[in-house]
């Protein structure tokens, strides 16, 4: 089972090792980025070959990043290759472009890959995905509103003081475990970590279903979501009594049962 887990207050993450709850101390990190919520996302800015102040969204849901077709501000792409786009609405083939330059704050990556979707919204210019991340711990701040990216092998770095948890990487989708309490009975699950989802706390339709979770739980409601290519899926709200994670008890936590057999 793979959910979206709903955002905490101080999250570092190491893509592909770990994720920690806490301060970093004497590290100096790379480079400090702020960061605008809107609609319980996130959103940075960045420099994309010549054209500044792009506006993307931070999605630790995407293993890829992304230029929107419908921002009102684009930079300048050559197109020369295809990719999948695997949302929770099916597959399509769409345009990639190749060799471009991001700069994230005082990083650059060069050789970027962006896939180019038309989200049909010019709120956001584009999405960073985990491919832009790796290789950096970061941590992002919901108190100062800022992400702080650190070298991945910075020895100042001290995990002495740290709650650590195992990651795991489902199709690079990166995720930790996690177990639902209902009447008693534990639903172990492995729940993604998904800083671009705005969503509920999102149980996977396969799981669901088998568990019969939609009978377990009280019937608070119902929600549409809508795929990249503007496409509606309409899934049931149910209050969850108790949610494990970390140790940590979460009481009375609305959560939405997908019924997308994708993504």
């Amino acid at each position: 089972m793979v959910t979206k887990l709903l955002k905490m207050k101080l999250l570092l993450t190491t893509i592909g090792l770990f994720i920690v709850l806490a301060a970093f101390g004497q590290a100096k990190p790379e480079t400090v980025l702020p960061f605008t919520i809107e609609k319980n996302v996130i959103y940075v800015y960045c420099k994309v070959n010549e054209t500044d102040s792009l506006k993307f969204l931070f999605d630790t849901g995407a293993d890829g990043s992304v230029i929107n077709l419908s921002a009102k501000v684009k930079p300048d792409l050559q197109i020369n290759g295809k990719s999948l786009n695997r949302g929770s609405n099916g597959t399509n083939e769409v345009d990639e472009s190749n060799g471009n330059t991001i700069n994230i704050g005082e990083i650059t990556r060069t050789a970027v890959s962006f896939t180019l979707i038309d989200f049909q919204t010019d709120a956001f210019d584009g999405i960073m995905g985990t491919d832009l991340m790796k290789g950096n711990i970061f941590e992002i701040d919901y108190n100062t509103n800022e992400i702080r990216f650190f070298k991945q092998d910075d020895p100042d770095i001290s995990y002495l003081r740290y709650d650590k948890m195992k990651l795991h990487l489902v199709d690079n989708y990166p995720a930790v475990e996690s177990k639902l309490l209902i009447d008693g009975k534990e639903y172990k699950g492995i729940y993604g970590l998904d800083s671009g989802a705005d969503n509920l706390l999102t149980i996977a339709a396969p799981y669901a279903k088998r568990q019969k979770l939609e009978g377990k739980m009280r019937n608070i409601g119902s929600a549409t979501s809508i795929g990249s290519d503007g496409s509606e899926a309409v899934a049931p709200v149910v209050l969850c009594p108790v949610i494990n994670f970390s140790g940590k008890h979460l009481y009375n936590i609305p959560i939405l049962l997908s019924q997308s057999t994708e993504g």
